[in-house]
C-alpha cells in the first residue's frame, strides 16, 4: 500500500498536471503553502519591526540631544525596510499552482539569495553608515579631540579595525537573529522539499 502511494506520487511530482491522485497533490501543496505562508508573514513582521525601531532611536537621540544622529540613523532603518521590502515581494511574484516542488526551489533560491545580499549588505554598509554615527554621536566631545590628536597613520589604523569588528559583529549578530526567528520555518521548508525528493527516488 505504502509503495502504490509513494508511485502515485512520483508520478504527481513528475507531471502534476496529470494526476491520477488530486488529492495527495494537494495534501503536498497545503503543506508547502502553510510553510510558505509562514516564512512571509513572519519576514513582513520582521520587516514592519523597523519602523518601531526607528521610531525609537529618533526619540532616544533627540531626548539626549543628538538630534541629527537621529533623524540620521532613522533615514538609514527606513531606507532598508523599504529595500527589504522590495526583495520580499519578488517572493510573492513565485506561483505554486503550476508545479509545488519547483516552485519550493525557486523560493529556497529566492530565500538563499536574499540572505547572501544581506549578508554583504551587513558586512560592507554597516561599517560605512556606522562610522559617521560615531563621529555624530562624539562631536565636541574630548574623545574625538584626543583621537583627532593622534598619528594620521593610526586614526587611519584604529578605524580600520573599527570596521572590521563592526562588520563581522554585524553579521554574526544577523546570522544569530535569523536562525532564532526563521531556523524553525528554514528546517520545515529543507523537510519538506527533501520529502519530496525522497518520494522521487524511491
Amino acid at each position: 500500500m505504502e509503495r502504490s502511494i509513494e508511485n502515485i506520487w512520483k508520478k504527481g511530482f513528475e507531471a502534476e498536471k496529470g494526476l491520477s491522485a488530486p488529492v495527495v497533490s494537494n495534501l503536498y501543496k497545503r503543506k508547502s503553502g502553510l510553510v510558505i505562508q509562514q516564512i512571509n508573514s513572519t519576514s513582513k513582521k520582521d520587516n514592519l519591526s523597523l519602523l518601531l525601531i526607528a521610531v525609537i532611536l529618533l526619540a532616544i537621540f533627540a531626548f539626549i540631544g543628538k538630534v541629527i544622529l537621529g533623524i540620521y540613523v532613522a533615514v538609514l532603518i527606513i531606507a532598508l525596510f523599504f529595500l527589504n521590502k522590495k526583495m520580499l515581494k519578488g517572493l510573492e511574484t513565485l506561483d505554486i499552482r503550476d508545479n509545488t516542488y519547483s516552485y519550493l526551489l525557486n523560493y529556497r533560491i529566492q530565500l538563499k539569495r536574499i540572505m547572501r545580499f544581506t549578508t554583504l549588505l551587513i558586512g560592507l554598509g554597516l561599517p560605512l553608515v556606522t562610522i559617521p554615527a560615531y563621529w555624530m554621536f562624539f562631536q565636541g566631545t574630548k574623545m574625538l579631540t584626543k583621537f583627532r590628536q593622534l598619528d594620521l597613520a593610526l586614526e587611519i589604523l584604529l578605524i580600520l579595525g573599527l570596521a572590521v569588528f563592526l562588520s563581522v559583529l554585524g553579521i554574526l549578530c544577523y546570522r544569530l537573529a535569523t536562525k532564532i526567528v526563521y531556523g524553525r520555518l528554514l528546517a520545515r521548508l529543507e523537510s519538506t522539499i527533501e520529502d519530496m525528493e525522497d518520494l522521487m527516488k524511491s
